[in-house]
């Protein structure tokens, strides 16, 4: 224990703690946005729902489903309407994600090797709800890009495992 107290926390350690606690303080606001837009993004797709009703009682639009593309236009507009549903659900996993990330933050900003354990956890969580709940094709590229920040942060903490105990 004495020798935790005297430990010095390295200066890389240091930053990476701090752009971890600006990263977490982001994740929150960015889930309580999510959470917001989730409740108006609903309304707007019941709107949508009624107006797509009354589209397809026109005359002409019969075959409009062999049209080149409209497949994988009708696959993207799944996914976006899988998004919507589910998008105060993947505000609400950010929001208590970015608080295991904070405790693991904590951790490792006092030197805590579990804490490095615990903020992975944090970091991956959001990315794969949103392949759960989204789906493998929008929602694999939005993990996708997910990924890239937590991947390079978890990489840099994980070369500083060895100044924790």
């Amino acid at each position: 224990m004495e020798e935790q107290a005297t430990k010095k926390r390295p200066t890389f350690v240091t930053v990476l703690g701090i752009l971890g606690f600006i990263g977490v303080g982001w994740q929150v606001i960015s889930g309580i946005i999510q959470m917001m837009a989730g409740a108006v993004t609903g309304a707007v797709m019941d709107v949508a729902e009624q107006n797509v009703e009354s589209l397809e009682g026109l005359e002409g639009m019969e075959g409009l489903e062999n049209v080149e593309g409209m497949e994988e236009f009708g696959s993207a507009m799944e996914g976006v309407g899988n998004l919507m549903q589910h998008q105060s659900t993947l505000g609400l996993i950010s929001i208590i994600a970015a608080l295991v990330c904070l405790l693991g933050v904590i951790w490792m900003w006092n030197l805590k090797k579990k804490g490095f354990y615990v903020y992975i956890i944090g970091e991956i969580a959001p990315a794969i709800a949103t392949l759960v709940l989204v789906g493998f094709g929008l929602g694999g590229f939005m993990a996708t890009l997910g990924f890239i920040i937590p991947v390079v942060m978890i990489i840099l903490w994980g070369l500083n495992l060895k100044h924790m105990s």
